[in-house]
């Protein structure tokens, strides 16, 4: 298997249709769609996620997100990896550029496409910045979040996985970043290929309780990486 493209579900049915349908049309070769469910309460939803999954795993009692992206990692058997939201939709031949540039860099571990997240981020103010062509992210400085996520298998299992120690409300992906520098890997986006994501489609908290739990991770997250972080906020 080329590809295995794992995303974790929690009801929103018409939410990942969409995402599913966008997939199956426009991904090319031979890959997996693993859905998991992570303890969707809407029947409908899960019903869907079961039928319309090439592999299925369904937590009866909410998980993390980083667990339930471990789970659906460790069922999966492609080459290349793709962590991705379920909120996001896919073009056409999507999948040709990323793979291109984590196989044209031996040190690459991990590839984002252009999403409107990145769009916004510092890592484009660099005026020498060429949006035709993959730019290397700055080691312990730049960051992926975990909005759509393609990895070598190697890459994964190396660091062994996401960080379970971020419970609720990110942080994980942040960890994940770091790792990968930190055994040498190197971290692409490629601006070739954009992702629509439509962000916070899925809420299990939100407001001040959301808030809460941002800053207890990062804060976890800054603990875990003192130095490289001594001069962050």
């Amino acid at each position: 298997m080329e590809l295995s493209i794992i995303a974790v579900i929690i009801d929103n049915l018409e939410v990942t249709k969409r995402f599913v349908s966008s997939i199956r049309q426009y991904t090319q070769g031979k890959y997996e769609l693993i859905l998991v469910d992570n303890a969707s309460g809407d029947r409908a939803a899960a019903k869907f996620c079961k039928e319309e999954s090439d592999k299925h795993f369904r937590f009866r009692k909410r998980a993390g997100l980083a667990e339930a992206w471990n789970k659906g990692i460790e069922i999966s058997s492609g080459k290349f990896v793709a962590v991705v939201n379920n909120d996001t939709v896919v073009p056409p031949q999507w999948f040709g550029p990323l793979k291109e540039t984590l196989t044209k860099n031996k040190r690459a571990g991990l590839v984002s496409p252009m999403t409107f997240w990145i769009m916004k981020h510092d890592y484009l103010n660099n005026s020498k910045m060429n949006m035709d062509r993959p730019f290397r992210l700055a080691k312990f400085k730049d960051a992926l979040w975990g909005e759509f996520m393609v990895f070598k298998r190697k890459a994964l299992e190396d660091v062994g996985g996401f960080c379970e120690l971020y419970k609720i409300a990110s942080g994980e992906d942040l960890e994940m970043s770091f790792q990968l520098y930190s055994r040498g890997y190197e971290i692409y986006v490629d601006p070739r290929v954009f992702v629509y994501h439509e962000g916070a489609a899925t809420k299990t908290i939100s407001g001040k309780r959301r808030e809460k739990h941002w800053r207890k991770n990062y804060e976890l997250f800054k603990s875990r990486w003192p130095k490289q972080t001594k001069d962050w906020k």
